[in-house]
This record gives C-alpha cells, structure tokens and sequence, in this order.
C-alpha cells in the first residue's frame, strides 16, 4: 500500500581512515576480522600492529599486587634521572647492566625499590645543585620514608625468591640515602663539632645491619642477578693480617699504639689502620670504591664505640679515609665535606698538645671542604625549598 511518503536517502558519509585497525576493516570500532571479510579471505593485520605507547602524561604505577602508587609527573622526571644519570654513579658497568637489565624493570613491581630509586635520585639532584635545596625536600623524605616502611614489612614477612634481589638493591639505596643524610648547614653544626644527634653514625651501624641482610639474602647464590659482581665484592672483602704490623704506616703505627703483638682484640684500631694503609698507599684519584668501602666495613663494634666517644685517634682515622673515600662515590663526599672540617676543627680545638695527631690534620682537605660548603652558604641559609 503505498502511503505517498517519498522513501529517505541517506546520504553516505565520507569514509575516515582508521590510525590503528586494519586498512580492509575501515571502521576502528569493527572487529579486526569480521564474518564478512572472513569469508572474502582479506586478511586483518590489526592484531599484528603493537598497542600505542602510552604518553608520559598517563598514568604510572609502582604495584606488587598489594601495595601501589603512582607516579606523578614529578616523580616519573625523578625516575627518568635515576635511569639516565644516577645508575651510572652506582659502581661500574657490572651494576649499570644489572640495573638496566634487571632493577629498573622491578621497582614496577616491587614499591619498595621505586621509592628508594626516586628518594635517590632526589638527594643526587641536591647533590649536584639540580634541586637548590640544602635539607631534604618534602619529596625525598616522603620517598625515603616510604621505601624504610615497605622495606621492613617484607623482611618481616617470607621472603620470597624473586623478592630477594630488589630488596638487595633496595638496602643499597638505603644505604646512599643513611650515608648522604646530613642536615648541617656548615661545618661548625656538623658531627663531631655540632649538637649531639642520635643519627650522626646511623651510616656506620648500617653497614653492620647490611652484613646480617648478606646472609638473608645472599646476593651471590646461583641465580641472582648481583653474582656477576662476585669478584668485586670479594675484593671489597679481602682478609686482613691477624697481628702484627704487616704493610702498616709508620705514621699509623705510632698514633694508634701498634705493635707485633697488636691484634683486633686488644687494639680497636687495628683493622682499620690496616685497610686503611692499603688505602693511602694508593696514588690520589686511584682509590676503588671496593678499596674505599672495604676500609668502612672494618669500622666494627670497638672501633665505633670510639668515634660515639669522640675518641681522637678514631677521628684522625675516620677523617683521613674520608679524604680518599670521597674521591669514589659522591654520597661519601656529601658528607665529608662537612665532617673533614668539623673533625679538623675538633681536633684542632680540643687535641692540639697532641703533636702526632696534629701532624697527621689533612690541613687542605680541610681548607677545599670549607670553600666547597662557602660556595653553598648563601643558598643554605636561605634555606630555599627543594
């Protein structure tokens, strides 16, 4: 029956090209490989093309499966400084693949590790005057913070295989984040000139809490990613003489009361005047970071208890591998070049009837900390944001 209504002419709509699904497809919304096109036997190479990357502006999460967070902008530009910059400063290439190959990939797994790669990378930036900030940025220590927290609650838990690398990795970053953490503005407010803090040696009895994670951990067993740096830590770890005076300064000999009958038992500063001696016989700009850190982890129990008591041949010694030390990692010059003049200055103020210690002063060590801190003196008591 016709009605006398004139049928409707749709007109046809300019076909728009899909930037992602398959050309044969046309339609972006259509399915790669419809019935149709299935029975014409035009194949669909939709699926073949990768997913778009995501823009730096999305999303990112640091996500274990039970704690997360994202990344803001800011974060993400401390990540990509951590990727870029900062693990090149960690040791040499053994540790630069292992970070590229395996930890960068993991601190998306494991919250922990992030928030310590990002809290690293913050102090990095402090220390190179990226970020003008004399103290810890709000930022750094919420990240600090947060990766001590995430970090204890998986070690009191069941450490789990895949779990043991990252945490290793992540004690290191602890470990520039403790070493690094100096609030003192100038030499006259740090340790031992300073208040007393109870933090002021929080980096030395880290390293003996790190010894107990070896053995939690054990970043040599067969299939962790740290055995490629055996032979490095081996070497960071090499045997020390029982007794005697084998190798050691004459210098040292004298000022820290050695002789054939010195061991580690009787004479606190035993096994560091050896390492130590080792050290300084190197020529400047030559010290190994294995050679500088295995001197600090000769700093055992006795030897410590000296420095908390401001002992003044404990300081001399501190205060001499500080000079060589500095020269290898930059968290270790973060803070000698605060503590090498408040312990020249103790020194110098409290022992100066002392003829051998004051011999031994690193008197220009001294004066080049005083001008690097100058440099920053403005900007620290300004006491600028980070």
């Amino acid at each position: 029956m016709d009605f006398g209504v004139q049928p409707v002419v749709k007109k046809r709509e300019g076909r728009r090209k899909s930037r992602f699904g398959c050309r044969n497809c046309k339609l972006r919304k259509l399915k790669p490989l419809s019935e149709k096109r299935a029975k014409q036997e035009i194949p669909c190479r939709a699926a073949r093309l990768p997913s778009p990357r995501p823009a730096i502006s999305n999303a990112i999460w640091a996500d274990d499966g039970s704690t997360f967070f994202m990344l803001d902008s800011k974060d993400q530009e401390l990540f990509n400084r951590f990727r870029y910059r900062t693990v090149y400063s960690l040791g040499g290439s053994v540790m630069v693949d292992i970070y590229e190959s395996h930890m960068l990939w993991a601190s998306f797994t494991c919250p922990f590790l992030m928030h310590g790669s990002l809290a690293a990378a913050a102090v990095h930036d402090r220390y190179l005057g990226v970020t003008p900030a004399p103290r810890r940025s709000l930022r750094e220590s919420y990240h600090w913070f947060q990766c001590t927290i995430l970090f204890n609650k998986r070690l009191s838990q069941h450490i789990k295989e895949e779990d043991k690398d990252p945490l290793w990795a992540t004690a290191g970053s602890i470990g520039i984040l403790t070493f690094s953490s100096i609030n003192a503005c100038l030499p006259d407010h740090a340790w031992p000139l300073g208040a007393p803090d109870p933090s002021d040696l929080d980096w030395l009895r880290l390293g003996a809490g790190k010894m107990s994670l070896w053995y939690l951990l054990d970043p040599l067993r067969p299939g962790s990613v740290f055995r490629s740096m055996s032979e490095t830590l081996q070497q960071m770890h090499q045997p020390l003489p029982e007794k005697g005076l084998d190798s050691v300064l004459a210098e040292l000999v004298h000022v820290c009361g050695l002789s054939e009958s010195s061991s580690r038992e009787n004479n606190p500063y035993f096994t560091v005047a050896h390492g130590l001696s080792r050290l300084l016989e190197k020529p400047r700009g030559e010290a190994s970071q294995n050679s500088a850190l295995g001197v600090a982890s000769k700093m055992h129990n006795d030897f410590r208890m000296c420095l908390e008591k401001k002992d003044p041949i404990a300081l001399l010694l501190l205060c001499l591998w500080y000079t060589r030390a500095r020269e290898t990692r930059w968290w270790i010059d973060f803070r000698a070049r605060y503590e090498i003049p408040a312990i020249c200055t103790y020194l110098q103020r409290y022992h100066k009837d002392n003829s051998a210690i004051q011999a031994l002063i690193p008197w220009d060590e001294m004066r080049e900390s005083n001008q690097e801190v100058h440099d920053n003196e403005k900007l620290c008591l300004l006491g600028q944001p980070g």
